[in-house]
């Protein structure tokens, strides 16, 4: 077909960050972003934290005078709106490095879905091979739809997230175009879930991947996503607009 050319399976991109292109960023930007510093691993531990609250919250069964307590404790290490404690306003970057702006906006950390350091990410664990993206997540009450069951929505979100991933073994970096979802059957709560997804072709600016979604031996769901390839230095310019350069 014109303007198809045939797909390798490129560089391992295990531990790298999500939607980045590995190659591009060579064996010293990989290392770095692959690195977890301390910093992050604070905010995993507040996250993980964070979780375990919302997660009482949803199922709870406190009085209205326990719940007021809560509330109160909660907005008491919570920095208002607008302003940090150390007195820097909001959006004045003068007083962060280069490195901690990219480092805290990886997709690792804030990512809905595989945020580490994002307290509403369950968080999904995903594991980049050669040729293709395994990940592994288990979703609670949270992610309810039908009784006992994951929210369809949510699951199409699951998918968005791996078939974006499994994209970078294009080498190109892309957003999504179209995204398809066949459920085959309900997808369990509190159950391991098993998704894997790879690249199919590259046709001019399109990439097309697939995923399947598995609760044991069990075929829950299965999904296409088009990407379409984006101008990387229109990408850099917005970052370098909102002060992420670098």
């Amino acid at each position: 077909m014109a303007g198809e050319r045939e797909v390798s399976s490129g560089p391992s991109f295990i531990d790298g960050n999500v939607f980045g292109v590995g190659s591009a960023l060579g064996e010293a930007g990989l290392a770095e972003a692959r690195a977890v510093t301390a910093e992050q691993q604070a905010a995993r531990r507040a996250a993980e934290a964070v979780r375990r609250l919302i997660e009482k919250l949803a199922t709870t069964e406190a009085s209205i005078e326990e719940l007021d307590a809560i509330a109160a404790a909660v907005d008491a290490i919570a920095v208002p709106e607008g302003v940090r404690e150390d007195g820097v306003a909001p959006g004045d970057l003068s007083v962060i490095s280069a490195t901690a702006i990219r480092q805290s906006h990886r997709l690792r950390e804030r990512s809905p879905f595989i945020g580490m350091a994002n307290p509403v990410a369950p968080p999904m664990l995903v594991t980049f091979t050669d040729d293709a993206i395994e990940a592994r997540v288990t979703l609670g009450l949270l992610h309810e739809g039908p009784p006992g069951c994951v929210h369809g929505g949510y699951v199409a979100a699951l998918f968005d997230e791996v078939l974006g991933a499994a994209q970078v073994h294009s080498g190109r970096a892309g957003m999504t175009g179209r995204l398809t979802v066949h459920y085959r059957s309900p997808t369990p709560l509190h159950e391991e879930l098993r998704l894997a997804a790879r690249l199919v072709k590259v046709e001019g600016r399109k990439i097309l991947c697939t995923a399947t979604l598995h609760a044991g031996d069990r075929l829950c769901a299965e999904a296409e996503g088009l990407f379409v390839t984006i101008d990387m230095d229109k990408v850099r310019a917005m970052l370098e607009a909102r002060g992420e350069g670098g």
